[in-house]
Formats: structure tokens, sequence, C-alpha cells
């Protein structure tokens, strides 16, 4: 097998860079903080929240044949964006480039110049690629492949005082319009892809993984970008 990563849409192969090895595949460290009482024995152990995990580094060792493909990939090796593993090539992540990226050459009759990148990368992955789901009538399911729970994009079609339950929770949004957007993760109202002033009420619903049931009124049809999320 041929390790790879995908950092802004280009694969290191197509960069000239091979991995001397495969990347591990991280779970990330949840966020917990350890408390201790006077007087009592041992700590107490207090979860920030559900699902709410650190940051972590991920090293890739590189390796690359010539100068020119060194310099290529000191240019392309910066900054932030999305990067993806062929260990997990369904997934992706944001990250940033967070080391000064140095390559040596081993020996004078090597062809190979070696190196380590490493990403700082957020915890949560997504799907690369994920299909919308369009529900044509109230009380049909989705289903969410992810791990964590997701907060969906949700389009609007129709117009009117339109509500949107999922699970324990329920959105009422008067005077919605085509083609206006839930967007659940920032809890915002969209129209045009611009946030908007809305007298909504109630919780923006969010997805559990595996089934989840929606139902709706005053729309005639919902159209859902699940955002399924993993560790």
């Amino acid at each position: 097998m041929i390790y790879s990563f995908t950092w802004n849409g280009w694969n290191s192969r197509d960069m000239g860079i091979r991995l001397r090895e495969m990347p591990p595949i991280i779970r990330p460290e949840e966020r917990i903080q350890h408390v201790t009482i006077p007087g009592r024995s041992g700590e107490l152990t207090l979860a920030e929240g559900e699902d709410i995990y650190n940051s972590y580094i991920q090293t890739i060792p590189l390796a690359v044949k010539t100068e020119e493909a060194v310099r290529a990939a000191e240019s392309w090796l910066r900054g932030s964006g999305v990067v993806s593993f062929s260990g997990q090539p369904t997934l992706q992540q944001v990250a940033r480039v967070i080391n000064a990226v140095t390559f040596t050459k081993h020996g004078r009759n090597s062809v190979w110049w070696d190196g380590d990148v490493q990403f700082y990368c957020d915890p949560v992955k997504h799907l690369i690629s994920e299909e919308d789901i369009t529900l044509a009538e109230s009380g049909e399911s989705i289903e969410c492949s992810g791990t964590l729970e997701a907060f969906p994009l949700i389009t609007i079609h129709g117009s009117g005082t339109v509500t949107i339950r999922i699970w324990d929770r329920t959105l009422t949004i008067p005077e919605a319009t085509d083609g206006m957007i839930v967007d659940c993760e920032n809890q915002w109202i969209l129209t045009g892809g611009v946030p908007i002033m809305n007298a909504c009420s109630g919780k923006f619903p969010k997805l559990l993984p595996g089934e989840n049931i929606i139902t709706y009124t005053g729309a005639s049809s919902l159209t859902v970008a699940p955002r399924s999320r993993f560790i």
C-alpha cells in the first residue's frame, strides 16, 4: 500500500512526496479536569461537556527525491486548511501546519531527503463526500453515519410558518421563505447565504448517530445535509 495524505485538495504523491511510514490513527483526548478536594482521597474527574475533545498534533514523516521537490513541499506545506490521510480515506479534518518543515539528506550517495510535517488537527472529522437527503413527507427518517451528534444544514422548500422537530428539539420559524437555510451548527437562519434576523423560537435540531425521524409542518419538503461527525 502506498501511504499518502491530501492537503487542501492536493495529494502528496502528486507533489513528489513519499510517506516513510503510515501515520497513526489518533482518537482525540477528552477535555477533562482533575479536581483535588482537601480531606478526600483521589481526585474528581470532571468532563467539560459531552463529546468535547482536544485538538492534537499529527506528525507525518516525509521523503522526497529531488531538491525541486523539497522546495515544492516547503511551499505547499504551510498555513491552514483541510487534511485527510490514506488510513481514513473517506474522512477529512480542519488543520494547520505548525512546524518548520526541514528536509535532511542522509549520506552523500543518498537520493532521498527526509523531513516531517506536523498538522495541528481539529479533533472532529467529517466525510469528504456526503449526499444531501430530500424529505418529501413529514415523519421520514435519515441515517447519520457518524460517531458523534451532528448539526445538519436544512433547506426549506415552501413558505410560511415552518416547524422542524428531531428527537426532543423543535424549531419554529415564522415567515420562512423558499430556499431559506437553517444552519444548526452555527444556529443561524440564512437567506441567499447571508444570516438574517428571524424571530425563530425553540432549539436548533441535531442528529444522533443512527436513524433519526424528522417531522415538520408548513413546508412542502426539506433538504438535509447531515454533516456527519467522527472522532
